[in-house]
């Protein structure tokens, strides 16, 4: 376990991965990296786990890195004032993600994604604003 920038993650794969687990309820922007360093070792961060972000009443936007390739469900459970979502990655799949992650937000919340990937992710997210 590693706590960078008020944000913990758990090590899934040694050396290489980690889960980001815990968003800083304090913060209104939380940015996911693509890479973290902790401890003089660089992980990937392949995923975001379920209740990351539950109750967090302050996140207003969140920016998911480039290297996600999986989001579980309820990983944005609760969270009211969450309004922009913006999604680097283009790795995410109908199996690795669903809008059962999105649950509880906010009703105009717009999720923004990579051009390339979007008509895949409108139906990945069905239900909500994809730009």
């Amino acid at each position: 376990k590693y706590t960078v920038g008020g944000n913990k993650y758990i090590v899934t794969k040694a050396g290489e991965e980690v889960r980001f687990s815990k968003a800083n309820a304090k913060k209104k922007s939380v940015t996911i990296p693509a890479t973290i360093k902790a401890a003089g070792i660089s992980y990937k961060v392949t995923e975001v786990g379920a209740n990351a972000f539950k109750n967090n009443k302050n996140g207003k936007r969140v920016v998911i890195g480039a290297s996600l390739v999986k989001i579980a469900n309820k990983a944005f459970n609760k969270c009211p004032s969450i309004r922009n979502v913006i999604i680097k990655t283009t790795l995410l799949t109908k199996k690795t993600a669903s809008k059962k992650c999105f649950n509880k937000v906010h009703k105009k919340m717009v999720i923004k994604v990579p051009k390339k990937v979007k008509k895949s992710y409108v139906k990945i997210f069905k239900g909500f604003k994809v730009k």
